[in-house]
């Protein structure tokens, strides 16, 4: 929610919201002296898939951080005009976040950038040249070059239609003919959207030949909040099946050898671990299951634990559910 003394010849107020089935929220402006819901106007109206993650609003700016298709982008708006630009980036999958700052009458933008072969960067953006300088980036005690990796953005098919997002990090000097053994990262649950951004821990196995990648499963809110939907209660299993596709697709498409997949899910991401560990066992070589949730059914029968009834909007079927949570 933002305070905007001249927009729309006035002082107004503009907001994010999921508001008139807006699941993936919109942006409404109303004029300061009457903000009630009677008087909202769509400013960035819902676009279903596209998931409106923070927005910054300036003297002659509206700034926003969306997600689509698991990659996030910065859009730029004039307020004046209503014209807009993406700030455009060269690789295929990244991680971006922005920072609203103390000024208000700006043209300067600074957000950050970093991918799997990046370390986080630190970027002053001016709205209206569209040129950007680099402020800070991450150090690497023990030393990285970026030029040595790539980092791939891949779009694995689903029984149902559906695609499912890879993040893929490899040296480019490893040879992808089938033969490099993988560790694959899934979690899929709660909506939470697991970032292509830099980790320095994964590059010591990808220094010795691996492929690390990561399967946007449904359960999060990598394409917007009905692939969190489509990944929870009575559609869990989707989040199993596409992981499972995922795997099938990295194998047949030669980025990693049959029978050398290790997969890797923590928590709710373990519950991932079982499932596919007991679905499809011939697919991996090994499973990392990091305090895993693998106990389900009993847990969200048990409602004498502290955790559970919390936990029933995501893991529950209703004939589960004590009446009086009903």
């Amino acid at each position: 929610m933002e305070h905007h003394p001249a927009f729309k010849g006035g002082p107004a107020l503009i907001i994010r919201t999921n508001a008139d089935g807006a699941e993936d929220f919109k942006i409404v402006w109303a004029p300061l002296a009457t903000p009630g819901r009677a008087y909202w106007r769509d400013l960035v109206p819902h676009r279903p898939g596209v998931y409106i993650l923070s927005f910054i609003v300036l003297e002659d700016w509206l700034i926003r951080l969306e997600r689509e298709n698991g990659l996030p982008r910065i859009v730029v708006r004039r307020l004046a005009s209503g014209e807009e630009h993406v700030i455009a980036f060269d690789e295929e999958a990244y991680s971006l976040g922005i920072n609203s700052g103390y000024e208000f009458a700006t043209n300067l933008l600074r957000f950050t950038y970093s991918s799997m072969t990046t370390p986080e960067e630190v970027w002053d953006y001016d709205l209206a040249s569209r040129k950007r300088v680099l402020r800070k980036r991450q150090e690497i005690p023990s030393g990285h070059n970026s030029a040595d990796y790539v980092t791939r953005r891949l779009f694995a098919p689903a029984a149902d239609g559906e695609t499912i997002p890879i993040s893929l990090l490899y040296r480019k000097d490893v040879a992808l003919n089938g033969t490099a053994p993988c560790l694959l990262y899934g979690y899929g649950a709660y909506g939470l959207s697991i970032p292509a951004a830099f980790g320095s821990n994964r590059l010591s196995l990808v220094d010795r030949g691996f492929v690390y990648a990561i399967a946007h499963v449904r359960g999060g809110s990598e394409k917007g909040w009905r692939w969190y939907r489509e990944g929870k209660l009575a559609k869990k299993m989707n989040t199993f099946t596409d992981f499972i596709a995922a795997s099938e697709y990295l194998i047949k498409n030669g980025w990693c050898a049959p029978g050398k997949i290790v997969a890797e899910g923590g928590s709710a991401g373990g519950t991932l671990m079982g499932a596919v560990g007991n679905m499809r066992p011939d697919l991996y070589a090994g499973l990392i299951a990091g305090v895993p949730f693998v106990d389900v059914l009993n847990t969200m029968l048990d409602e004498t634990l502290p955790l559970t009834p919390l936990e029933w909007p995501e893991w529950a079927i209703r004939s589960a559910m004590p009446r009086h949570f009903e």
